[in-house]
């Protein structure tokens, strides 16, 4: 039995591989100049690889094959489990298979090269979120803020058909609705997730509330707004999820505007023993028409062909941006090629969040903006206080958005007949405190992209910052013996040789314990930042 089952793994393998790199070329194609015939590129590449997972035939015999997985070695296991749960959510028929990456694909298209009307004009994200940031008129930022949303109402009804079509399939398969499906087949236990969160929720309450009441005060000043409320357009973030730094301290923003973030970001990696030219070289890092505005890493075929997609501008938000992309590229990049195909990955994405995210903080700390930022000893002396500040705010602010979007998307997947646009206002208003609008019933929350195009993810932020500090501690106490981060190749040999190279051959809170010695531990994020 063990014998004809990691033959079939082996045939199995050499049948994806080639749909799996296909189909990542043409997403990475269409992200750089969306049009209808790249969209039907991908949309057919998707399929292809898609309709391998959906012969239900095969799954049959996978589940025949699953109670003897004992007689197999770990790694063929761990393989065989992955395997199988890929089957899990494409036993459907093939007209709907089609159906959903038709939709699915269209959707990202219309995010992808979707351009806001902003007097009478088209602006883009960044554009707008510049404007959240420096204008000083209260209206024209309530015209920018809701500018950001105009991409929210076109999709809106495309979503919930998706979504209505997804709760289908999931609940034929034996799943309460997809969410939970969803959870399951990413190794998490949502009730233990969500119990999580309400500790989290309830440990940040005072400090969240302590700083954003601080936070509108001095924003309030700047704006000349005497009245209680705390509309959204207060805040340089469309969603509140970062902190907004300009005009309320020292501006990190200026410590960027005349510095040349690629070459940042190739220091920063190289300080921590992490050559990063051959990911730089195959980037796509500047904004034009038609390209994807947001950032993301794509490993195109666990070979070493890692690509980083951004849309770089001269700021703190960018800064952050690129370190934390290729977190994600660095991950993948280092993996270890001796593993087989499907264990060439990493642990999850949580764990592939936390690296992102452990180095998407350094452009707030003291000692990279001194030692990678080029900030003279005075200067770095002078802005510390405020860095360390701005990121601990960041990281507060980031929790309770992580919260809301998490909360919601599970209710609108348990019940997406409820009014969604009320719910939405409702969950920003008790986590993030941030007033809704007079009277707005519009649907907001379909302009947060991941509720289209990555659906039951965002939790893995949260549990990827949880990770993050968890490792940092690690470092600190272990491998460096010292609260220093940057400046230290030991940090890349660790972060190599305990996380990148084991992949995916334990679950993510095994590989965790093996590189921390401890299961995923929340004390550590909230000692650092709660």
């Amino acid at each position: 039995m063990a014998t004809e089952i990691n033959n079939y793994i082996r045939q199995h393998e050499s049948i994806i591989v080639p749909l799996h790199k296909d189909y990542n070329q043409k997403v990475w194609e269409l992200s750089l100049s969306g049009n209808e015939e790249r969209e039907k590129a991908v949309v057919g590449a998707k399929e292809r690889y898609l309709k391998v997972y959906n012969n239900q035939q095969e799954f049959q015999q996978l589940r025949q094959w699953k109670s003897s997985t004992a007689q197999l070695d770990p790694l063929a296991a761990r393989e065989f489990k992955l395997i199988y749960d890929s089957f899990v959510p494409q036993q459907i028929n093939e007209d709907v298979l089609h159906d959903i990456v038709q939709r699915e694909t269209h959707i990202e298209t219309l995010f992808n090269t979707f351009r806001a009307n902003f007097e009478d004009g088209k602006a883009s994200d960044n554009q707008l979120r510049e404007i959240l940031k420096n204008e000083m008129n209260i209206s024209r930022r309530r015209a920018a803020w809701e500018a950001t949303k105009q991409v929210g109402h076109e999709i809106a009804p495309k979503v919930l058909e998706l979504l209505a079509i997804r709760n289908r399939e999931a609940r034929n398969l034996g799943y309460e609705n997809y969410y939970s499906m969803m959870f399951e087949l990413q190794e998490l236990d949502e009730k233990w997730v969500f119990s999580l969160l309400d500790r989290l929720e309830h440990l940040s309450e005072p400090a969240f509330t302590e700083m954003k009441a601080e936070l509108d005060g001095t924003l309030k000043q700047k704006y000349g707004i005497t009245e209680q409320a705390s509309y959204p357009w207060l805040y340089s973030d469309p969603f509140f999820q970062e902190f907004p730094t300009a005009g309320t301290s020292e501006s990190l923003d200026e410590i960027f505007k005349d510095s040349d973030i690629e070459a940042l970001t190739r220091a920063h990696y190289s300080s921590i023993g992490l050559n990063i030219d051959d990911l730089l070289r195959r980037a796509d890092l500047y904004e034009r028409e038609g390209k994807c505005q947001h950032a993301f890493c794509l490993d195109v075929d666990h070979e070493g062909d890692v690509r980083v997609l951004c849309n770089i501008r001269k700021n703190e938000r960018w800064m952050s941006t690129m370190l934390h992309e290729f977190g994600h590229a660095v991950y993948d990049k280092y993996n270890d090629p001796a593993l087989p195909f499907f264990l060439r990955t990493p642990a999850h994405v949580l764990t592939t969040e936390a690296i992102a995210m452990l180095n998407g903080r350094m452009s707030k700390s003291p000692e990279w903006l001194s030692r990678i930022g080029g900030l003279s000893e005075a200067d770095a002396k002078r802005v510390s206080a405020s860095a360390l500040t701005t990121l601990r705010s960041e990281m507060l602010i980031f929790l309770r958005w992580a919260i809301t979007l998490v909360r919601f998307e599970r209710e609108l997947y348990r019940n997406s007949g409820q009014n969604l646009n009320r719910l939405w206002w409702e969950c920003v208003e008790q986590f993030q405190k941030v007033t809704p609008p007079p009277d707005r019933d519009r649907s907001d929350w379909a302009s947060k992209i991941h509720l289209a195009t990555s659906p039951v993810y965002y939790q893995n932020y949260i549990l990827g910052e949880l990770m993050a500090s968890q490792l940092l501690r690690y470092i600190h106490r272990e491998v460096v013996k010292s609260e220093s981060y940057v400046g230290n190749p030991e940090v890349g040999q660790y972060l190599v040789e305990r996380v990148f190279k084991p992949g995916a051959r334990y679950d993510w809170n095994t590989m965790l314990k093996k590189a921390t010695g401890e299961d995923l531990n929340p004390e550590h994020f909230v000692a650092q930042f709660v």
